[in-house]
């Protein structure tokens, strides 16, 4: 076995500058060099190489993320989960390059997996109620109908599993009804932070193999920007619930509206797209 590489060697750069190679400790690269652009890179910006400029910016834009959701939820007067959402927080500054930190499933798959939690404890109650295994059956069956749903509506994103689980265990901030929108609300929130904090240094959601071709300046398909435009613009409605609640109803059903758009274009596409030959 080889032994780990755990010095750093000068390299001369173009123009005759030196640097350090980065240490690498067997699967984990350190890399303590300025923050600058390059620190942002997909193959430095990641899981396994710890960076001063991922542990500075990320640790930051989740924090902050997480504050402004707190302070709105609480001047607009809409209960969201916070545990689950700070997840997503993390994910969204320290993990961006990854599919479940793009904005179709965060906001769906919170959406979707408060609809599996609600479903996992009525069904628990059903089977269940009043014995001493309610709450283990809960919890099994809220995680089964949101690992489904998440899938079914290609929103996977494992923060949105806490959604789902905790209502099985704890009582809800919010009437039952509004959970899935309101999970989205706050979910929408960390998408719109998200977009302005990363986008400082690289593109936001960034480009794959799925999404390598632009739409409004976003590597994001047609019918995901305009869902994502209409959760957002429900996302202020929603916020006016203590002022105008009619502006806040209307925000109800176009965050409704804009999540279906989100969650469900593929089955359109799906739909109208001609079945060809599998050889």
């Amino acid at each position: 076995m080889c032994p780990p590489r755990t010095c750093s060697r000068a390299k001369t750069l173009p123009g005759g500058e030196s640097a350090k190679v980065p240490k690498k400790l067997n699967s984990v690269q350190i890399r303590v060099t300025s923050i600058c652009r390059r620190e942002f890179a997909r193959d430095v910006y990641r899981p396994g190489v710890i960076s001063l400029s991922r542990i500075v910016w990320g640790s930051l834009g989740g924090s902050i993320a997480l504050a402004i959701i707190g302070m709105l939820s609480k001047v607009a007067g809409i209960g969201v989960l916070f545990p689950p959402l700070a997840a997503t927080c993390f994910i969204n500054s320290s993990c961006v390059y990854l599919r479940v930190a793009r904005p179709k499933p965060v906001i769906v798959g919170h959406f979707v997996s408060a609809i599996g939690g609600l479903a996992g404890v009525w069904t628990g109650d059903l089977l269940a109620g009043g014995t001493d295994f309610v709450i283990p059956l809960k919890l099994s069956l809220a995680l089964l109908y949101v690992a489904v749903l998440m899938q079914v509506f290609d929103a996977d994103h494992p923060p949105a599993a806490a959604t789902a689980v905790i209502p099985a265990i704890l009582p809800l901030p919010m009437p039952a009804q509004l959970f899935p929108v309101y999970m989205a609300w706050g979910a929408t929130i960390a998408v719109l932070f998200a977009l302005v904090w990363n986008r400082v240094w690289f593109e936001f959601p960034a480009k794959d193999d799925d999404y390598c071709v632009k739409y409004a300046g976003l590597y994001m398909e047609k019918p995901q920007v305009w869902g994502m435009a209409l959760c957002m613009v429900s996302t202020l409605l929603m916020s006016c619930k203590q002022v105008a609640s009619t502006l806040y109803s209307i925000g109800l059903w176009g965050m409704t509206l804009g999540v279906l758009l989100l969650g469900m274009h593929h089955f359109v596409v799906a739909l109208v797209t001609p079945k060809t030959e599998n050889h």
